[in-house]
């Protein structure tokens, strides 16, 4: 074996432990902390959307309420406003 064969031969075992090395840190990583930052910050904006749909189903509900009684005139409370 020629001594530049055995620089590169050593070179090239050095690059790939590195590389190993660095796929197992990311492993290591992402098995500490499954959810990424992103994935934390739509949750939170789901949640958020879920308590407003909730709310509206509520206003809708009163108002379907409202304009269904007996005796309700739509057109006298709106003049009224």
């Amino acid at each position: 074996m020629g001594l530049w064969t055995m620089i590169f031969a050593i070179v090239a075992i050095c690059v790939i432990a590195d590389v190993v090395k660095r796929m197992f840190d990311v492993k290591k990583i992402k098995a500490s902390n499954p959810q990424s930052e992103d994935v934390a910050r739509l949750i939170a904006i789901n949640e958020q959307l879920n308590e407003q749909v909730k709310t509206l189903e509520k206003r809708v509900i009163n108002l379907e309420t409202i304009v269904t009684q007996e005796g309700y005139d739509l057109k006298q409370t709106i003049n009224n406003l």
